[in-house]
């Protein structure tokens, strides 16, 4: 299964479509491994995707690190975001041989617990591009969509999404999960809140704001129209843009 997810990621490269679509990679390994693994990932992949990104073939990678797991849990969990180039500029060229990068994909195998995708179309975003180098923290709310409320949903999210700064937020945006569908899944949308610091994100929920009837009101029909099944608070570890 990890052979088979590593190959589909190097090809989804080449495959997927707009540059509005991002391809996240969830990468599970012990606690133990996460510091091995974070070296040997700026060591070799941070460089072999700035080397596509230098040549036209990719507009942006990151590697973040989920830092909310559960109490006690002897795991680490690493999100890679990929953003590709709809127009690729040519062949793949890297300066890693053969070996080297057998050798990284060897230990990355080694390490990995788990890991699972998600295709997600970039529905929205303010304050951010694929292009971009994100700020250091980031909240990822998993959100459950009626399907007849799908659209509604969307028209919602795009109406308030100008307003990031509002509740604090560096940038701000939401997309829609391409490749899970069915009723036996429960997240069919993401939401992404980008701040400067993790401090930011806590004095924002230490915060208990008084409501107005008017707030109350707006928040009662976005409840109508959405859940959060789950949020992920996440920490950049790496990144590779054009320079």
């Amino acid at each position: 299964m990890k052979k088979i997810i590593y190959t589909l990621l190097v090809s989804t490269v080449g495959i997927s479509g707009f540059s509005q679509n991002a391809f996240m990679h969830y990468v599970t390994v012990k606690s133990s491994d996460a510091a091995e693994h974070i070296a040997a990932e700026k060591n070799v992949h941070a460089k072999y995707w700035q080397e596509q990104i230098n040549q036209g073939n990719k507009i942006g990678w990151d590697m973040w690190q989920i830092s909310n797991n559960s109490y006690d849990e002897p795991t680490t969990t690493f999100l890679y975001v990929h953003f590709n180039n709809p127009e690729p500029s040519g062949p793949s060229i890297s300066s890693f041989s053969d070996h080297e990068l057998a050798v990284h994909r060897k230990g990355y195998g080694d390490r990995v617990v788990k890991e699972g995708t998600l295709i997600v179309n970039i529905k929205a975003s303010h304050g951010i591009t694929p292009g971009d180098i994100p700020p250091n923290n980031m909240v990822i709310n998993y959100m459950n969509v009626d399907f007849f409320k799908g659209y509604e949903y969307e028209m919602m999210e795009k109406s308030v999404g100008p307003n990031y700064r509002d509740n604090g937020r560096a940038a701000w945006g939401f997309g829609k999960i391409l490749n899970r569908f069915g009723s036996k899944h429960n997240v069919q949308y993401l939401t992404f809140d980008f701040y400067n610091s993790m401090d930011e994100i806590l004095k924002i929920r230490t915060n208990t704001p008084k409501l107005s009837k008017t707030q109350i009101n707006e928040w009662r029909k976005q409840r109508d129209l959405r859940t959060i099944h789950n949020t992920h608070m996440l920490t950049l570890v790496a990144y590779a843009r054009a320079k």
